[in-house]
């Protein structure tokens, strides 16, 4: 008797377990996608860091290093500045 009350109390617990962990992975799944504004931000960003890279990438030594990062700090705030 034990025995039996011990394993229905365990499979109740290991189904509970199974519909939080189902329903966690619907929620999740129903991310908002971002705005048409944020794509066209996103895409501009991403075009004006690949042209200074290609720009960055004409110069030497220091200077290039420098150029490079740069383009790295712009294209990261701009995508932060984005709108959501």
């Amino acid at each position: 008797m034990k025995r039996a009350i011990l394993h229905g109390a365990l499979s109740v617990i290991a189904a509970l377990g199974l519909v939080v962990s189902a329903a966690q992975a619907q929620t999740a799944a129903k991310k908002a996608k971002p705005s048409a504004e944020h794509k066209a931000a996103v895409k501009k960003c991403n075009d004006d860091y690949k042209a200074a890279l290609k720009e960055a990438k004409t110069k030497k030594g220091k200077e290039r290093k420098d150029a490079i990062q740069a383009a790295k700090q712009a294209r990261k705030q701009c995508i932060a500045n984005a709108p959501a």
